[in-house]
């Protein structure tokens, strides 16, 4: 090679060398403009002139990138073996010839591999190791090294010379004992990232056995089922429903079977224990699931205190808010706390303890609901006084359902002069105790059913807690009718205890009397109304409008009863059963107009049939009752904003009503003015078609959530999400205590508060405990203690 040619290379490296920067694409096209091919005429042989190695170009496997520096990382290259891409190579011209590399060359030459980049080609095994043998370090070749091969119309005879030559033998036997003979810290790296895999696996494999014990305990505690057992030894046949469920699920679960007969005795993770840290996740999540949800939205409070079956005093807090997924209002059960005492200091002080763990504010209070016990109610002393002396905005409601109960209450009880009305509730439940006090009597009221082809309906004993009772009881009473004759007629005969006789034959004599038969048919039409309306008042979605509309047309319906018309239909069916049962008909008495000359003679009236008397002295007054309760009882400090929200919603309001709303819900008033008259204009508002339309605010809602409407119209939106927050019954409390009474049974009054207020979170809130994030639980299992789990979780 000449002078200046040389020079010429040598200037090219030093300017390589220089550089420490990757080559950009331009460089490698420029690396490529000067990989220029010489012929040495003296021997015939083609010189390359490639530079060295550069930093990573294209991809990191091309031959033009250095082997990585880490004996690790070069371990794991070389055993990805040689890079050979198949792709449409570039055609370069040589000679008189346009000359590319072939694919074909790799399955003669395996050690052949390829540079996209530079388009060229190498040995991988000189490539990897001929520096590191010294005895040929000054006889290798650095075409087939560094700086590639090119020569393609001599690729086949030049790939063959290098195949014999001694650099390349002796590379290929380095690479194979190199692959056989790890590196001590490739060996070291490789166990520890083996070790750590096996971690994984047990970790994984423990957090799988974890999720199928939550999962047992979500699935036993949502029936209210007790988990232990009386005795939970292996042996034992009265292990429990978790125990026995464990076992049951490892039969055909080789992972659950496996940890239970290997894992340590000390790590099985089904202790009681366990158990109740597992429980005790479990509510946390869901809490701060519900948490989560109220964020910081207006919220109503809901509570009530019961006595459970231990003796403790419970108090009940139940949530209401505004639910954005759904777009209506939310009721959540949070928890039980015991209370010492029941004054309303001490309910109050315990409340407050459970709204600041929910980190809620007082200024997010828009509602409390109570029932009408004067600890709670009371505006003087109450609980209800005592928010109200928090937040002075907070409204005050008293459960409908209970007011709705007590004004029947006050129309069957509270008058003893409507005899009739009086003395029929007391063979209602006289029948009730007479026939279901014995299974004897029972069996032959059910024979005789059989007998004469009528479906047996349960009878039900009366409560005055108990708010479908009545109905209930007098249905019951009214369906089985003809079958309680007849085995009261059969009990008397064939009884030979004589107080049984005479109870039989006092209460036959009682049922198949006139004025019985006629509370029969008067009192079950008036319940029957009563109990429909009272269940929609105890439904989560119902809101104070809805409510108020259905008590509206409760008294109305009432109203509508207290005619002539409607009670000569009672009293025909009365007459014409007392004719089939040959009961005697009481007839009028004769009543004379007083002699005596006095300011009340020429007043005096006497009905002329027994029809008229009933009507006049049994019928009227007991409807005027219930209607006059309904008057008085709901009419509550809410009844000013229904009204307003009434008139809001028909778009047809004052500039009183929108005072009312925009200072109780706290919005713009200017701006709420501007948004009805928009409203008034929009032909796709839901307006109410009728005055009895009872879910025209959950439309409104609805309508408000489509389009982003609630964006635009913000303040109404925001006076009716408020209003929809605001509580008509207390209902789930109540249904709380009902699941208080499956949870802690008589069986299980020993349970400690904390276990049971997270079996009640389960067992009344399933929709979250099935849909609960597993993984957050044993997450929040394992950071429950300040050790560390003797499972790797």
């Amino acid at each position: 090679m000449d002078k200046k040619k040389q020079t010429k290379m040598q200037l090219f490296f030093k300017n390589m060398s220089n550089s420490t920067e990757a080559p950009s694409s331009s460089s490698v096209e420029k690396i490529k403009e000067e990989n220029i091919l010489e012929v040495d005429h003296n021997n015939k042989t083609i010189v390359n002139h490639i530079p060295e190695m550069v930093d990573i170009v294209g991809d990191p496997l091309d031959p033009i990138n250095r082997m990585p520096p880490n004996r690790y990382e070069r371990y794991d290259r070389i055993k990805k073996g040689p890079f050979q891409p198949v792709i449409t190579f570039p055609r370069r011209q040589i000679g008189v010839s346009n000359r590319s590399f072939h694919a074909l060359w790799y399955k003669d030459f395996n050690w052949l591999e390829y540079s996209s980049a530079l388009d060229a080609a190498f040995c991988f095994a000189c490539r990897c190791f001929s520096m590191d043998i010294t005895s040929h370090r000054g006889h290798s070749d650095p075409a087939f090294i560094s700086t590639g091969f090119r020569g393609w119309n001599m690729a086949t005879k030049k790939f063959k010379l290098h195949q014999m030559s001694a650099i390349h033998i002796s590379s290929v036997q380095t690479l194979s004992a190199y692959l056989k003979d790890i590196p001590i810290d490739v060996q070291l790296e490789k166990k520890r990232i083996e070790c750590l895999s096996k971690q994984e696996e047990k970790r994984i494999n423990n957090r799988i056995i974890m999720k199928k014990l939550i999962d047992i305990i979500i699935t036993i505690a949502k029936g209210g089922r007790a988990l232990r057992g009386h005795n939970e030894n292996s042996k034992s046949l009265e292990k429990g429903l978790f125990l026995e469920i464990v076992e049951l699920i490892s039969r055909y679960d080789p992972v659950m079977k496996d940890h239970l007969e290997n894992a340590p005795k000390n790590s099985t993770y089904i202790s009681p224990d366990i158990q109740n840290d597992i429980m005790k996740s479990i509510q946390n999540v869901m809490l701060r699931s519900i948490i989560s949800s109220i964020k910081c939205k207006p919220v109503s409070i809901i509570a009530d205190e019961t006595t459970d079956l231990g003796h403790n005093e419970q108090l009940s807090l139940v949530i209401r808010y505004f639910d954005e997924e759904t777009y209506m209002p939310v009721e959540r059960f949070i928890g039980l706390h015991r209370v010492e005492k029941v004054d309303s200091q001490s309910i109050f002080d315990e409340l407050s303890k459970m709204l600041s763990s929910l980190t809620i504010e007082w200024n997010d209070i828009t509602s409390v609901c109570f029932d009408g016990a004067a600890t709670m109610s009371g505006s003087i002393g109450g609980v209800q006084k005592k928010f109200k002396e928090m937040n002075s905005s907070i409204m005050y409601v008293h459960c409908y359902a209970h007011c709705l109960n007590l004004v029947l209450v006050d129309a069957c009880t509270s008058s003893k002069e409507n005899r009739i009305v009086f003395e029929f509730f007391g063979v209602v439940q006289l029948t009730y105790t007479f026939i279901e006090g014995s299974a004897v009597r029972h069996a032959i009221l059910e024979n005789i059913s059989k007998q004469i082809n009528v479906t047996l309906r349960t009878m039900k004993s009366l409560s005055t807690t108990r708010w479908a009772c009545r109905a209930e009881a007098v249905s019951a009473i009214k369906h089985n009718y003809l079958a309680l004759i007849k085995a009261l007629e059969n009990i008397t005969y064939s009884t030979k205890q004589t107080d049984v006789n005479a109870k039989g034959r006092g209460l036959l004599y009682q049922l198949k009397n006139f004025n019985f038969i006629l509370g029969l048919y008067m009192m079950d039409p008036i319940l029957t109304m009563i109990n429909k309306v009272s269940k929609y008042l105890q439904s989560e979605n119902c809101d104070l409008l809805s409510a108020m509309n259905y008590i509206k047309s409760l008294r109305s319906a009432i109203n509508d009863m207290r005619s002539e018309c409607n009670f000569k239909c009672i009293y025909d069916l009365t007459i014409s059963m007392c004719t089939n049962l040959d009961v005697t008909i009481p007839k009028p008495k004769k009543r004379k107009i007083a002699q005596r000359i006095d300011s009340g003679g020429s007043n005096q009236f006497f009905p002329d049939t027994n029809e008229q008397e009933l009507r006049l002295g049994s019928f009227y007054p007991m409807l005027d009752i219930i209607m006059n309760g309904l008057d008085e009882r709901f009419n509550q400090d809410t009844i000013n904003i229904i009204s307003s929200i009434d008139k809001l919603l028909n778009l047809d309001i004052t500039n009183t009503d929108l005072n009312i709303l925009s200072n109780h819900f706290k919005c713009n008033y200017d701006e709420l003015v501007s948004e009805i008259r928009i409203l008034k204009k929009d032909d796709t508002t839901p307006k109410k078609l009728t005055k009895s339309s009872t879910s025209i605010l959950h439309l409104w809602l609805q309508w408000l959530n489509m389009f982003n409407r609630n964006v635009l119209f913000n303040n109404f939106s925001i006076v009716l999400k408020k209003f929809s927050v605001i509580p008509v019954t207390s209902c789930k409390c109540e249904r709380s205590f009902s699941k208080l009474t499956q949870v802690k049974s008589k069986l299980r009054t020993s349970m400690v508060q904390e276990r049971l207020n997270s079996l009640m979170l389960i067992a009344i809130e399933q929709e979250i405990a099935v849909n609960i994030d597993v993984d957050a639980v044993i997450d929040d299992f394992k950071n429950k203690v300040d050790y560390k789990r003797r499972l790797t979780l």
